[in-house]
């Protein structure tokens, strides 16, 4: 990586010495894939070969560390010799397949960001929205403002390029982002209203918003928008459909569980309710 760690030349001497210091135990070792996901895997595979020279030069040593390990998400699915003791899975432990993935392996992703339209209003032909007056109405025009803006991390580059979903539907970003507030042209919706779902990335009904779609529009990676969801934003686990945990920026609510269950299952019943009729 030329980053942190040892070059292979001298780590063999370094690991010689480390372990005679008093007071430290060699715990593991490990090294870490530049290009795992490149189309040409050659240097990937030159590096595990490396590596696993280096452990058996350590072995005859007799310096055997407790763990090995090598390969993240990428290193997992295309060199399958940098497997070793473990494994350190980022991306494919939230459900998405690293670029140029060698092995076909079914993910379903298992992080979504949403939030809320809090306010909808009806602007004239003309009417310009957001900062710097980047979007005008070119015909009358019915907006959504989403509470979410980079101040929690959404992109400000999907300013004018980006889309949500509302009721299943995906609506265009329009205007700038802001810090705290996102609009939304809802003029093909008229049925939105305030206090409906926002899906900034994940699944609505039958429709869906990617992940790497909103990285593209970012011009950014996957990892990045995961990453730069700020504290701001409240944190709900989900397991077997139903809200196990809910953590914010003021720390983890324990009295959240049970408010929540009843709030999901309210909300389950009046869309049962909604469809019969």
């Amino acid at each position: 990586m030329g980053r942190t760690g040892v070059l292979e030349s001298q780590a063999e001497a370094f690991l010689a010495d480390l372990v005679t210091l008093p007071g430290l135990r060699l715990a593991s070792i490990y090294t870490h894939f530049p290009d795992a996901d490149a189309e040409d895997l050659s240097f990937a595979h030159a590096q595990a070969t490396r590596f696993q020279a280096l452990i058996d030069r350590l072995a005859a040593r007799d310096i055997k560390p407790a763990r090995v390990h090598a390969a993240n998400s990428a290193g997992l699915l295309n060199v399958s010799e940098a497997r070793f003791d473990g494994v350190r899975v980022g991306l494919v432990a939230y459900g998405h397949v690293p670029p140029s993935a060698r092995i076909p392996i079914a993910l379903e992703p298992v992080m979504s960001f949403k939030s809320r339209l809090v306010q909808v209003r009806d602007l004239p032909a003309g009417a310009s929205v957001s900062y710097g007056r980047t979007w005008v109405a070119s015909r009358a025009s019915r907006i959504g403002v989403v509470a979410v803006g980079y101040g929690h991390g959404l992109s400000w580059l999907l300013s004018n390029r980006g889309r949500m979903l509302v009721r299943g539907a995906q609506v265009p970003v329009v205007g700038r982002v802001t810090m705290d507030l996102t609009m939304v042209d809802l003029t093909d919706l008229p049925v939105a209203e305030v206090g409906d779902e926002v899906v900034l990335f994940g699944t609505q009904g039958e429709s869906s918003v990617s992940l790497e779609q909103v990285a593209e529009w970012s011009e950014t990676l996957p990892y990045e928008v995961m990453c730069t969801i700020g504290k701001r934003v409240s944190r709900i686990y989900v397991s077997g459909g139903k809200p196990v945990k809910l953590t914010s920026l003021v720390g983890e609510r324990e009295d959240w569980t049970r408010q929540a269950a009843d709030h999901f299952r309210r909300r389950e019943l009046a869309v049962q309710a909604a469809r019969r009729a």
